[in-house]
């Protein structure tokens, strides 16, 4: 649903949720941090494409249970790292108890996030992309069709998931699809 509502692709978005969960995240927070980068990507103008690769980089980085710097920088790479996504994590750690050293640049700081040493936690990332997830802002910006290309990708998606829908009604579910034939 989420995906015919906006500019993002379907198939995209199950692969990556499959890496979220490949990488130990459970599907449900999986499908919310999914939908969180694709809401940031959206706001910050980045493309699909560059979105996909973030949310790989960021699956990594959640296994590994840190956002090291070089994550950080496809981030940064993906046009996604600017100050929305900074001060959002920042505001997450500070809520989580987690001091903040705002004297010091982000990239600096991203060491001390999350406790001496430890880097930008992944408990912080995946708290901070649930809330893009229900941003009433970022939602508006990634279901906004803004270039023709989009259209189109939009209108596809749309007819994707129709077919699917109409071949469902024709032969059933799964079981009941393999029972008729």
């Amino acid at each position: 649903h989420y995906a015919d509502m906006t500019i993002y692709n379907f198939t995209e978005m199950t692969r990556n949720i499959g890496t979220f969960t490949a990488a130990g995240v459970d599907l449900d927070t999986s499908v919310k941090a999914i939908k969180g980068i694709a809401n940031l990507a959206a706001g910050s103008g980045s493309t699909a494409a560059q979105a996909s690769n973030a949310m790989y980089q960021l699956s990594q980085a959640i296994a590994a249970g840190r956002v090291s710097l070089q994550d950080w920088n496809s981030v940064v790479n993906a046009g996604m790292g600017g100050e929305l996504f900074q001060n959002a994590l920042k505001e997450t750690a500070k809520q989580m108890g987690i001091v903040v050293d705002d004297s010091v640049s982000f990239r600096e700081s991203i060491s001390s996030i999350g406790g001496k040493d430890s880097g930008l936690t992944s408990d912080v990332l995946v708290k901070t992309l649930e809330k893009f997830a229900d941003d009433e802002s970022l939602i508006k910006a990634a279901t906004q069709v803004k270039t023709f290309t989009q259209l189109i990708d939009t209108m596809k998606e749309s007819v994707q998931s129709g077919w699917a829908q109409s071949w469902e009604y024709i032969i059933g579910d799964r079981e009941q699809a393999a029972e008729l034939f």
